[in-house]
């Protein structure tokens, strides 16, 4: 009943239905402004109420100038003031019933870490009026699912991909970031959170709210500092959606710049790597990193490290077959027959199938298909890595004497994967426009290059073993 509770009182960061904005003007520099753009563009559909010291109309909302005179209980505030009188108008919050506050003004402990008053007064005004806080020093929320967008850095939200992944953010900078690279590379989102300085709500506060949210699948962190290492283990292991991690600050070059922007304190970073295996948080080295991991984390688990490598270049398949090895991945030899009855389907009969296999000649997606159900089905195979050649006027498949679209190829594939419940890392040999078409399509994951795809296999494998070790323990400790 009580984590039901704190999940309710969570909730109205992301799906509010009125928000006041603290420190808006019109005038040319003033950045509150943007909040109301941001939201007004990505079709926030709530009131929104902007608070300054001058009465005016900014964007077709009227300017309030006395805070006392916002309605009752407003859903969640924005604030965009200088840091010294923050205390004030988290008071003028409480009396007003808001208790869901974002602070995106700095000047607190990443400014001045020793005998901070102002934060300690921000703390004492929101225990006195029962205030949850995210940041200070943040931008807030992006959620597509209610199209709030708090930024006060201008954006173009009609343009992100609304998707199952949410992230958690120490930087500002970084959240603004993996919105643009996630609705890039196209895969969705849900929520983006830029935590800031931490010092109300952090990561473990969001990871628990996100590990029972409908609209999260996937839980993608970026973080500088880790507070409370033990319990975010803790809910990594017992989480039953994959939680991945960007963790920075490992090293003294950065430690100082980190702990002046976000007042993060470096954490041992062997010390770090060797708990996130033992959670099973898949842990990832930049942002695109991210992206790659969250469509490989949408396909079929990936139970072994046994594949067949499928290229229609000979010179690709050697490749591919290098980057398995490389990956710790194995290309199992297949069984002669079954090889026999690919090789009955060429025309030119001059080149011998192996795996990694080279597919010559073969050009039908009805044959390619079924070589994908009949490898797949093979007891000692785990996954396929499958690398397409893809001509805009001159595609090598062909789909009865019609040449094949992106949609036709993709609408093959997914079918197989489902039916299976293994694993294809597609990636498509093409111009760079033809690929983003087919990652456009959108239902079912594409990556870059043969390489991307392979290291898509590795994240997916060693997440899948950690999660079915973790839940093998898990049973003999209960049993």
């Amino acid at each position: 009943m009580k984590n039901e509770r704190k999940r309710t009182e969570m909730r109205q960061f992301f799906y509010p239905g009125s928000i006041a904005i603290f420190g808006v003007a019109d005038t040319p520099r003033n950045l509150g402004k943007s909040i109301i753009l941001n939201c007004q563009s990505a079709g926030f559909k709530g009131e929104i109420y902007p608070v300054g010291r001058k009465s005016g109309n900014i964007y077709g909302c009227e300017i309030i100038a006395e805070p006392e005179s916002l309605p009752m209980n407003i859903d969640l505030a924005v604030i965009l003031i200088p840091a010294k009188a923050i205390p004030e108008t988290m008071k003028v919050c409480g009396r007003k019933g808001i208790r869901h506050v974002v602070i995106s003004s700095g000047g607190f402990k990443e400014f001045n870490d020793v005998d901070n008053q102002v934060a300690e007064d921000v703390h004492a005004a929101a225990r006195q009026y029962g205030v949850r806080f995210i940041g200070p020093n943040c931008i807030g929320v992006i959620c597509t699912n209610s199209c709030l967008c708090t930024p006060f850095n201008r954006f173009e939200p009609q343009s992100f991909k609304k998707g199952k992944v949410s992230v958690i953010s120490q930087s500002g900078g970084v959240a603004t970031q993996c919105a643009y690279v996630f609705s890039e590379e196209h895969v969705g989102f849900s929520k983006i959170i830029s935590a800031g300085n931490k010092q109300d709500i952090n990561e473990i506060d969001l990871l628990r709210y996100l590990i029972d949210d409908a609209d999260t699948e996937q839980i993608h962190l970026y973080l500088e500092s880790i507070d409370d290492g033990k319990e975010l283990m803790r809910l990594a292991k017992e989480s039953k959606k994959p939680i991945v991690l960007f963790k920075s600050n490992v090293g003294q070059t950065s430690s100082l710049i980190a702990k002046s922007h976000t007042a993060a304190l470096s954490n041992n970073d062997r010390v770090v790597e060797g708990a996130l295996k033992q959670a099973n948080i898949v842990r990832v080295d930049d942002i695109h990193d991210m992206t790659v991991c969250a469509k490989a984390l949408s396909l079929p688990p990936l139970r072994g490290n046994r594949l067949v490598a499928i290229s229609q270049s000979g010179g690709f398949a050697v490749i591919l077959g290098d980057l398995c090895e490389r990956y710790g991945f194995e290309c199992p030899e297949l069984p002669r027959k079954f090889l026999d009855r690919i090789e009955s389907q060429r025309r030119a009969g001059v080149i011998r199938i192996t795996n990694p296999m080279d597919l010559g000649d073969i050009f039908t997606i009805k044959a390619v298909i079924e070589m994908l159900v009949d490898n797949l089905s093979l007891d000692n195979i785990d996954g396929i890595v499958l690398s397409l050649i893809y001509h805009e006027r001159m595609s090598l498949f062909s789909l009865d004497d019609e040449i094949l679209t992106p949609e036709n190829i993709l609408e093959n594939i997914k079918p197989v994967c489902e039916r299976v419940g293994k694993p294809i890392a597609l990636s498509i040999f093409t111009e760079r426009h033809s690929i983003e078409k087919f990652k456009r399509i959108g239902i079912f994951p594409v990556f870059n290059d043969p390489h991307e795809s392979v290291r898509a296999l590795r994240m997916l494998g060693d997440y899948w073993r950690g999660r079915d070790y973790n839940l093998a323990h898990v049973d003999v400790r209960e049993n």
